[in-house]
Protein backbone atom coordinates (compact mmCIF):
# COMPACT_ATOMS: atom_id res chain seq x y z
CA UNK A 1 0.00 0.00 0.00
CA UNK A 2 0.77 3.45 -0.78
CA UNK A 3 2.16 6.44 1.89
CA UNK A 4 0.87 9.83 2.23
CA UNK A 5 3.31 13.01 3.56
CA UNK A 6 2.65 14.01 6.81
CA UNK A 7 1.58 17.34 5.66
CA UNK A 8 -0.99 16.22 4.30
CA UNK A 9 -2.28 14.50 7.22
CA UNK A 10 -1.81 18.25 9.49
CA UNK A 11 -5.53 19.14 7.80
CA UNK A 12 -7.28 15.99 9.37
CA UNK A 13 -5.58 15.75 12.41
CA UNK A 14 -5.81 19.43 13.66
CA UNK A 15 -9.64 19.38 12.87
CA UNK A 16 -9.67 15.40 15.10
CA UNK A 17 -7.15 16.98 17.96
CA UNK A 18 -9.94 19.94 18.44
CA UNK A 19 -12.78 17.47 18.98
CA UNK A 20 -10.30 15.19 21.04
CA UNK A 21 -12.94 13.32 22.76
CA UNK A 22 -15.66 13.10 19.93
CA UNK A 23 -12.70 12.19 17.79
CA UNK A 24 -11.94 8.77 19.80
CA UNK A 25 -15.40 7.68 19.04
CA UNK A 26 -15.20 7.81 15.11
CA UNK A 27 -11.91 7.12 14.73
CA UNK A 28 -10.22 3.28 15.17
CA UNK A 29 -8.71 2.74 18.40
CA UNK A 30 -5.21 2.15 16.71
CA UNK A 31 -5.24 5.36 15.20
CA UNK A 32 -5.59 7.16 18.62
CA UNK A 33 -1.98 7.87 18.76
CA UNK A 34 -2.42 10.89 16.13
CA UNK A 35 -4.72 12.79 18.03
CA UNK A 36 -1.73 13.27 20.64
CA UNK A 37 2.37 12.35 18.90
CA UNK A 38 3.77 14.88 16.91
CA UNK A 39 3.01 13.65 13.03
CA UNK A 40 6.41 15.11 11.10
CA UNK A 41 5.69 17.21 8.34
CA UNK A 42 8.28 14.89 5.54
CA UNK A 43 7.65 11.52 6.67
CA UNK A 44 5.09 9.05 5.08
CA UNK A 45 2.37 7.58 6.90
CA UNK A 46 0.33 4.66 5.26
CA UNK A 47 -2.28 6.08 2.70
CA UNK A 48 -4.77 4.56 5.07
CA UNK A 49 -4.04 5.94 7.58
CA UNK A 50 -5.10 9.80 5.98
CA UNK A 51 -8.48 8.02 4.39
CA UNK A 52 -9.20 7.26 7.58
CA UNK A 53 -7.85 10.71 9.00
CA UNK A 54 -10.20 12.36 6.89
CA UNK A 55 -13.53 9.98 6.88
CA UNK A 56 -13.19 10.73 10.72
CA UNK A 57 -13.21 14.62 10.16
CA UNK A 58 -15.76 14.27 7.63
CA UNK A 59 -18.06 12.73 10.53
CA UNK A 60 -17.34 15.30 12.91
CA UNK A 61 -19.10 17.81 10.58
CA UNK A 62 -22.28 16.42 10.55
CA UNK A 63 -22.99 16.81 7.20
CA UNK A 64 -23.79 14.44 3.73
CA UNK A 65 -20.53 12.36 4.29
CA UNK A 66 -19.73 12.86 0.44
CA UNK A 67 -20.37 16.47 0.57
CA UNK A 68 -18.03 16.85 3.66
CA UNK A 69 -15.14 14.63 2.05
CA UNK A 70 -15.44 16.78 -1.03
CA UNK A 71 -15.44 20.27 0.70
CA UNK A 72 -12.34 18.90 2.40
CA UNK A 73 -10.66 18.00 -0.77
CA UNK A 74 -10.87 21.23 -1.95
CA UNK A 75 -10.01 22.71 0.76
CA UNK A 76 -6.58 20.59 0.75
CA UNK A 77 -6.25 22.74 -2.82
CA UNK A 78 -6.87 26.08 -1.07
CA UNK A 79 -4.31 24.92 1.80
CA UNK A 80 -1.41 23.99 -0.73
CA UNK A 81 -2.02 27.33 -3.05
CA UNK A 82 -1.55 28.95 0.56
CA UNK A 83 2.27 27.34 0.37
CA UNK A 84 2.90 26.77 -3.03
CA UNK A 85 0.80 29.70 -4.56
CA UNK A 86 2.12 29.97 -7.83
CA UNK A 87 2.77 26.02 -8.61
CA UNK A 88 -1.53 25.39 -8.15
CA UNK A 89 -2.01 28.81 -10.25
CA UNK A 90 -1.43 27.55 -13.68
CA UNK A 91 -3.30 25.23 -16.05
CA UNK A 92 -0.46 25.35 -18.35
CA UNK A 93 1.08 22.09 -17.85
CA UNK A 94 1.01 18.99 -15.70
CA UNK A 95 3.88 20.00 -13.79
CA UNK A 96 2.26 22.59 -12.33
CA UNK A 97 -0.81 22.33 -11.34
CA UNK A 98 -0.71 18.77 -9.88
CA UNK A 99 2.57 18.45 -9.29
CA UNK A 100 2.08 18.26 -5.93
CA UNK A 101 0.31 15.25 -6.24
CA UNK A 102 4.11 12.85 -6.42
CA UNK A 103 5.27 15.15 -3.36
CA UNK A 104 1.94 14.42 -0.99
CA UNK A 105 1.74 10.56 -2.27
CA UNK A 106 4.28 8.19 -3.10
CA UNK A 107 2.36 6.46 -5.59
CA UNK A 108 -0.01 7.53 -8.74
CA UNK A 109 0.48 10.21 -10.98
CA UNK A 110 -2.61 13.05 -11.27
CA UNK A 111 -2.21 14.77 -15.02
CA UNK A 112 -4.44 16.92 -16.73
CA UNK A 113 -5.07 16.05 -20.68
CA UNK A 114 -6.66 19.30 -22.51
CA UNK A 115 -9.85 18.74 -24.78
CA UNK A 116 -10.51 22.43 -24.84
CA UNK A 117 -9.96 26.07 -23.44
CA UNK A 118 -12.67 25.57 -21.23
CA UNK A 119 -12.21 21.71 -20.68
CA UNK A 120 -10.06 18.65 -19.69
CA UNK A 121 -9.70 15.34 -18.06
CA UNK A 122 -7.99 14.83 -14.97
CA UNK A 123 -6.61 11.50 -14.60
CA UNK A 124 -5.26 9.45 -11.91
CA UNK A 125 -2.87 6.45 -13.05
CA UNK A 126 -0.97 3.96 -11.17
CA UNK A 127 -2.30 4.92 -7.40
CA UNK A 128 -2.14 1.92 -4.88
CA UNK A 129 -4.57 2.77 -2.34
CA UNK A 130 -7.37 3.40 -3.86
CA UNK A 131 -10.91 4.39 -2.55
CA UNK A 132 -14.25 5.85 -2.96
CA UNK A 133 -13.03 8.34 0.07
CA UNK A 134 -10.54 8.78 -1.31
CA UNK A 135 -12.26 9.18 -5.17
CA UNK A 136 -14.49 11.83 -3.92
CA UNK A 137 -11.33 13.90 -2.12
CA UNK A 138 -10.07 13.67 -5.39
CA UNK A 139 -12.97 15.19 -6.95
CA UNK A 140 -13.03 18.15 -4.33
CA UNK A 141 -9.18 18.66 -4.70
CA UNK A 142 -10.18 18.72 -8.71
CA UNK A 143 -12.58 21.60 -7.59
CA UNK A 144 -10.13 23.41 -5.47
CA UNK A 145 -7.47 23.60 -7.59
CA UNK A 146 -9.52 24.89 -10.29
CA UNK A 147 -10.89 27.47 -7.94
CA UNK A 148 -7.37 28.30 -6.86
CA UNK A 149 -6.48 28.90 -10.89
CA UNK A 150 -9.77 31.94 -10.88
CA UNK A 151 -12.29 29.72 -12.91
CA UNK A 152 -16.04 29.43 -12.48
CA UNK A 153 -18.41 27.66 -12.64
CA UNK A 154 -16.47 24.68 -12.10
CA UNK A 155 -17.69 21.11 -13.14
CA UNK A 156 -16.36 17.92 -11.80
CA UNK A 157 -17.80 14.97 -13.29
CA UNK A 158 -16.48 11.26 -12.44
CA UNK A 159 -16.26 9.26 -15.40
CA UNK A 160 -13.79 6.33 -14.60
CA UNK A 161 -12.94 4.71 -11.71
CA UNK A 162 -10.34 1.69 -10.47
CA UNK A 163 -12.82 0.44 -8.03
CA UNK A 164 -15.67 -0.08 -10.80
CA UNK A 165 -13.11 -1.82 -12.76
CA UNK A 166 -11.26 0.54 -14.98
CA UNK A 167 -7.24 1.03 -15.66
CA UNK A 168 -7.45 4.49 -13.97
CA UNK A 169 -9.66 7.00 -12.29
CA UNK A 170 -10.62 10.09 -14.75
CA UNK A 171 -12.76 12.68 -14.32
CA UNK A 172 -14.27 15.48 -16.79
CA UNK A 173 -13.54 19.08 -15.79
CA UNK A 174 -15.00 22.39 -17.35
CA UNK A 175 -15.08 25.83 -16.54
CA UNK A 176 -15.52 29.48 -17.37
CA UNK A 177 -12.66 31.24 -17.28
CA UNK A 178 -13.34 34.76 -16.19
CA UNK A 179 -11.34 36.67 -18.55
CA UNK A 180 -12.08 34.33 -21.70
CA UNK A 181 -8.22 34.08 -21.32
CA UNK A 182 -7.86 30.56 -23.11
CA UNK A 183 -6.28 28.32 -21.52
CA UNK A 184 -2.86 26.48 -22.86
CA UNK A 185 -3.70 23.00 -23.74
CA UNK A 186 -1.37 20.16 -21.83
CA UNK A 187 -1.22 18.02 -24.26
CA UNK A 188 -3.86 16.92 -27.63
CA UNK A 189 -6.30 14.15 -26.44
CA UNK A 190 -5.97 11.10 -28.65
CA UNK A 191 -8.64 10.24 -31.02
Amino acid sequence: MGNAKGSVLVGPIKFLRKRREEARGVLAPELHHYLEERVRLSSWYPETHFTALMLAAARLTHEDLDRALEQMGAAGAHFHAEFYGDLLRSMGSNSSVFALWSTQHDTGELRTVADSPTAAHVELIGFDSPSRENCILCTGYIRGALAVNGFEVVAVEKTRCVIRGDDRCAWRVSWRNPDATPVTPVRRRER
